[in-house]
């Protein structure tokens, strides 16, 4: 069956890490050796370090969120001047780049260790979230889970499930629209019938090629180690995680307002879009009476490495939101 995703780059990924799967790397594991330390501390969270990167002082501190298979290294270009608002921190979830591996991006497990992290390594609530992608799912699970340790939102071009889909039956369908029983469906027919695999990246491509080089190295190196490891392949399991909190979202967002005044920014691409793109991000900044949509210019998904200054600007609104208790609703373009 054909797999059918929001952004070019999560087809590319879920195609390369499912082909690896099925097609001779189930048994391969990657131990290239990291071309760099890792920028911050590995912190135990009970049997398993997860890696933690946080530069500057103040609160709510600013805890980022990533894509699938995207990696701390590249918040880089908005780390050092969103550390100069408050405290900033970036991580790797399980598995990715320096952190130990275990359960790989079920939705309940990432947000539990994300707060087990965060008091391990003495980072306290109130946090501002920010989340990229399918990290925009983890950062608003989090919120539906732990409300009163949350003062603020930044999605950057966050995923949903009413666009990203699945081809079933020859239809594509929206993942929160599919029932367990055919996705579980979906996944055997694609074990069965895999794509043609690819090889493990050699290269950094756009727009991680606009990282420093020394995050580049790192990344290349985080990526071909997220690639060419079995576990941490996209899985039923994850899927299924992913689905069931869209479907929790949805039945939230019936209620109107459900984030009532929490300051949010909703970033949204200005490439490669369409209407019910837009739709979409406009009902994301609708979650809050305070909630206000930038549409960013010159950017395509990973707005944090195509406009960064975007990215920081909507950081710095919230934190001062979120320290004030105000944030005034509106809608534009980020030049």
């Amino acid at each position: 069956m054909k797999l059918s995703f929001h952004c070019l780059g999560m087809i590319s990924i879920l195609a390369m890490t499912i082909c690896s799967c099925v097609q001779g790397l189930s048994a391969r594991r990657l131990n290239e050796s990291a071309p760099i330390p890792p920028p911050g501390r590995l912190i135990d969270i009970g049997g398993r370090r997860l890696h933690l990167n946080c530069t500057g002082r103040g609160t709510p501190a600013i805890i980022a969120e990533n894509g699938m298979a995207a990696f701390s290294t590249d918040w880089a270009l908005v780390q050092p001047e969103a550390s100069r608002l408050s405290q900033f921190c970036s991580y790797d979830r399980v598995g990715y780049a320096w952190s130990d591996d275990g359960p790989a991006d079920l939705v309940d497990q990432t947000t539990d260790d994300l707060r087990t992290l965060l008091r391990s390594a003495g980072v306290n609530p109130p946090y501002v979230l920010i989340g990229a992608s399918i990290g925009g799912l983890y950062v608003r699970a989090y919120q539906r889970r732990f409300p009163d340790e949350v003062v603020g939102l930044v999605l950057d071009d966050a995923s949903s499930g009413q666009i990203l889909s699945f081809r079933i039956d020859e239809k594509d369908k929206a993942l929160a629209d599919i029932s367990a029983n055919e996705l579980r469906t979906m996944f055997e027919t694609l074990n069965r019938k895999p794509p043609v695999p690819r090889p493990l990246p050699t290269e950094i491509e756009e727009p991680a090629d606009r990282l420093p080089k020394e995050a580049q190295l790192a990344r290349l190196w985080a990526l071909r180690k997220f690639l060419g490891n079995s576990a941490m392949l996209p899985s039923f399991l994850s899927a299924e995680s992913w689905r069931e909190e869209f479907v929790a979202l949805r039945a939230q967002s019936l209620e109107g307002h459900p984030l009532g005044n929490l300051p949010l920014i909703v970033l949204t691409r200005g490439l490669n879009t369409d209407d019910q793109r837009k739709e979409v991000a406009a009902a994301f900044a609708a979650l809050s009476r305070s909630g206000k949509l930038v549409t960013a210019d010159r950017s395509d998904h990973e707005i944090h490495l195509y406009r960064p200054d975007l990215v920081i600007s909507a950081l710095e609104e919230v934190v001062k939101a979120a320290r004030s208790g105000t944030l005034k609703p509106k809608s534009g373009r980020g030049k």
